[in-house]
């Protein structure tokens, strides 16, 4: 076995180090400039299912910070009622279905009311079928724990 001397051996130590550290640099720049754009995409995603179910009352407004653990699941928006005017808050959390994990948006009220509006990526008699079942107990799950993921 070749022995190697300590200048050497630091040398490509260093290098390795150094390698690792461009990575893990690449790897940070990538996911902070990544999370503008996830907002929009979130947003808009609010925006078409709250369009969906009420064509035209709705206007989705900046990111509401959620500083709870919770928010690795959920994003929060301000949604303003445009026919009366009310502003409440418009969640878009991922919650398991009988068709895998859905993103499902619920308005939340100044009451503490959390109201389900529909799921974001499910269309057609799928969305009709999954929306008929009122008494699902994942989503009254998520309508009780919601005002605690966001005080």
């Amino acid at each position: 076995m070749e022995k190697v001397s300590n200048k050497e051996f630091f040398t490509r130590y260093g290098i390795f180090a150094g390698f690792l550290a461009v990575v893990f640099g690449l790897l940070v720049y990538v996911t902070l400039s990544s999370r503008k754009s996830w907002n929009n995409n979130l947003k808009v995603a609010v925006e078409k299912v709250l369009d969906d179910v009420n064509p035209n009352q709705w206007s989705v407004g900046n990111n509401v910070p959620i500083k709870n653990p919770m928010k690795m699941n959920a994003s929060c928006y301000e949604a303003r009622n445009i026919k009366d005017g009310t502003l409440q808050k418009a969640v878009i959390l991922r919650t398991a279905t009988l068709y895998g994990p859905q993103a499902a948006v619920f308005l939340y009220d100044d009451n503490n009311v959390v109201t389900f509006v529909g799921y974001s990526s499910l269309h057609g008699r799928i969305n009709e079928e999954i929306n008929y079942a009122l008494n699902d107990k994942r989503i009254e799950y998520w309508q009780k724990k919601l005002p605690e993921i966001l005080e």
